[in-house]
């Protein structure tokens, strides 16, 4: 952690970047409420130990929070179905049988 901390040092003294990379990014449209959350998505409560779950954040913004049991905050998206020439898989009929083609499956020709 301490070598990555240094780099980003190393680049803002250099004049490349500042925090938030990009540094270019407009800090009004930032959600604040969540920049220095750690959600815990994992089994247990580990992750509450590291440097990354509470204190004061690298950057001197912000105090790191950690949050034990994340919600979803919007509701669930259901996402466009892809064209068919771009090899996606679209919807699928649930009540099909066999392989997709019209023969029936070997399991019904073999009885």
């Amino acid at each position: 952690m301490q070598l990555w901390l240094a780099a980003i040092e190393d680049l803002e003294q250099s004049g490349l970047e500042t925090t938030p990379v990009p540094s270019s990014f407009p800090l009004e449209l930032e959600k604040r409420e969540f920049a220095y959350q750690f959600w815990n998505n994992s089994e247990g409560t580990q992750s509450e130990q590291g440097r990354w779950a509470k204190g004061p954040s690298m950057d001197g913004k912000g105090e790191f929070e950690y949050v034990a049991n994340p919600q979803p905050l919007g509701t669930e998206s259901h996402p466009p179905q892809p064209d068919p020439k771009l090899h996606g898989t679209g919807d699928v009929p649930h009540n099909q049988q066999g392989n997709g083609y019209s023969a029936a499956p070997l399991v019904e020709r073999i009885i």
